[in-house]
């Protein structure tokens, strides 16, 4: 009994197809081969190679309502008329009997059977497919912000697409994220979105004949529209409560001789006073667009309730100080009179420790997304210059009366050593 080894029984194997693949060349692929071709390019559609030999060729188009016939070849070296729509635009190769096809369009997809013959009838039937090169794919993102659901959306507008894939910075990415919403258009789906997300995505849309690939860059906003305000705001808030702080200190810090009086220190009173007022009223709106974003807080409510005694104590103060100031000495009562007086600065703290307590959380939030930090160096430049020229021109005023009346001290001084009586005498 004769044994195979499976490597002997693999090679006659592999011998036995070539043998029969050289026999009988059209059995493997032959009947049924596709063409794909491009709109407005030509192809060549292979005859069964035994015109020459051939009494008759016949070549037809398959339609839903019956064969189309586009020329009968009876034997000779004259090549046959072409029928419609297909005349002008068709060649046909009595020496090999293949045809070829010019100008296609997509309404020439289908089946094109040549049948020969030579004695005994042959046919061999080849599928076309005429495809519009896809164009590039337009992508689009929506605006993304973190923690909320997205979208990124590509879309084809010409050409049959028979495949969408999406990358992210090179990588394919999974199916369970992408959905197929038409033939030309595909959603990719960010639920929610993440700084993760971050990235360049790329489409590319692909047919039996063309692909063609987009790119963009996608990135995540991590504040909100209300939360940029909330920063705006706080930062004000800040800045003024900061240069009303100077205002406050400055009178504090001069010696008893040279301290701010008179007309002087009603203005520089009242505008400190007015100042925090504002900043409280700013940092009071930026803890509501807070609440408003991310829902109410206990903490957040307990300082509104502060900052509003605070606007109403300051707004009294800035107001009784410009307007009738000696109200104050009418004052008895030590509780009145230490609201008043620390009134302004306890306002001062409220507003910075709240306002930067908002700001780092909210710097906190934006580390969320991809985007850079709302630049607000120019906001809180211009914010300190104009509320500053106030307290300057107070200063300014100061200066130049001090000056004034040290000049006129010293004249007075100088006039009453020079007069004759004031000069000791020496007994005789």
């Amino acid at each position: 009994m004769m044994l195979w080894r499976p490597g002997k029984l693999l090679s006659i194997t592999w011998v036995l197809l070539a043998g029969l693949l050289l026999l009988f060349p059209g059995a493997l692929g032959a009947e049924g081969a596709v063409h794909r071709a491009a709109v407005g390019s030509s192809v060549l559609l292979p005859g069964l190679g035994e015109a020459a030999h051939s009494n008759s060729m016949h070549w037809e188009f398959l339609t839903g309502s019956g064969p189309q016939t586009i020329l009968q070849h009876n034997g000779g070296a004259q090549a046959p008329s072409i029928h419609p729509p297909f005349a002008g635009r068709a060649t046909f190769h009595p020496s090999n009997g293949s045809l070829l096809l010019e100008d296609v369009q997509e309404s020439d997809s289908g089946t094109y059977r040549v049948t020969v013959n030579t004695g005994g009838r042959k046919s061999l039937e080849i599928q076309l497919e005429v495809l519009q090169p896809v164009s590039r794919p337009q992508l689009r993102a929506s605006p993304l912000l973190a923690g909320a659901s997205g979208q990124v959306v590509c879309e084809v507008a010409e050409g049959r697409v028979d495949t969408i894939t999406w990358r992210k910075d090179g990588q394919p990415l999974g199916p369970g994220r992408v959905s197929r919403v038409s033939g030309g258009r595909s959603v990719l789906y960010l639920r929610p979105a993440t700084r993760t997300d971050c990235g360049s995505y790329s489409c590319n849309a692909s047919n039996g004949i063309s692909w063609k690939e987009t790119s963009l860059k996608v990135t995540v906003e991590g504040l909100s529209r209300h939360l940029k305000h909330t920063l705006r705001i706080a930062t004000v808030a800040v800045v003024f409560a900061v240069v009303s702080a100077w205002g406050l200190i400055i009178p504090v810090c001069q010696s008893e001789k040279l301290r701010i009086r008179g007309e002087l220190w009603r203005w520089l009173s009242s505008y400190t006073c007015g100042l925090v007022c504002i900043a409280c009223i700013l940092d009071g709106t930026a803890g509501i667009l807070w609440m408003q974003e991310e829902g109410p807080s206990v903490a957040v409510l307990l300082l509104e309730i502060t900052l509003t005694y605070l606007i109403v104590v300051t707004f009294l103060v800035a107001t009784t100080v410009i307007f009738q100031p000696t109200d104050f000495s009418h004052l008895k009562s030590k509780k009145a009179q230490r609201t008043m007086g620390y009134a302004a600065p306890g306002a001062v703290v409220t507003v910075v420790l709240s306002s930067t307590f908002l700001i780092k959380n909210i710097y906190h939030r934006h580390a969320e997304g991809c985007t850079d930090f709302m630049d607000v160096v120019i906001l809180v430049v211009s914010t300190a210059a104009v509320s500053a020229l106030p307290l300057l021109a107070i200063g300014l005023c100061y200066h130049t009366t001090q000056g004034r009346d040290v000049s006129w001290m010293d004249k007075a001084s100088s006039l009453e050593m020079s007069q004759p009586g004031n000069k000791d005498t020496i007994p005789s």
